[in-house]
Formats: C-alpha cells, structure tokens, sequence
C-alpha cells in the first residue's frame, strides 16, 4: 500500500479515535508519547482499527521497535493488503 494512503488512512483513525489530538501538528519522526496525552486504551484502539481497515496487525514485539508515527506509517504500508 502506498505510504501517503496509509498516513491519509491513520489520519482518519486518530481522528475517530482520539479527536482532541490535532493529526496534522505532530511531528511523525517525535515519539508519539512526547508530544501528546495519549491513554493505552486510545492507542490499542488506534492499532485496532489499523487492523480492521488496513488488515495489518501490529504485533507488540514489532511495536516496541516502532518509536515514532513514522515508523508505524512505514510498517503498515509495508504489511498492508
């Protein structure tokens, strides 16, 4: 799947998910966690929905390696349908 579709489709997600969070104002290469109030459960649902729209799993191994939107946006592109 190409990078600015996923990044246009996680957009969206946050959007849903966590509407407070102004998308487009985050740095993507900054820790998420850095630069937002984000509770785990807002974040399980964010990677639920990835998985639901874009049938990507991100598994917690994999996600641990992930520190920042950026990394998460190459990972799904790369694991997309």
């Amino acid at each position: 799947m190409e990078r600015n579709a996923v990044k246009a489709a996680i957009k969206n997600i946050f959007h849903h998910v966590a509407p407070d969070i102004e998308f487009d104002a985050l740095d993507l290469s900054r820790p998420l966690r850095d630069q937002v109030e984000m509770d785990s459960l807002d974040f399980y649902n964010v990677l639920v929905a990835i998985h639901k729209q874009l049938g990507v799993n991100v598994p917690d191994s994999v996600l641990l390696e992930l520190n920042n939107l950026d990394g998460l946006v190459d990972y799904v592109a790369a694991n997309a349908r």
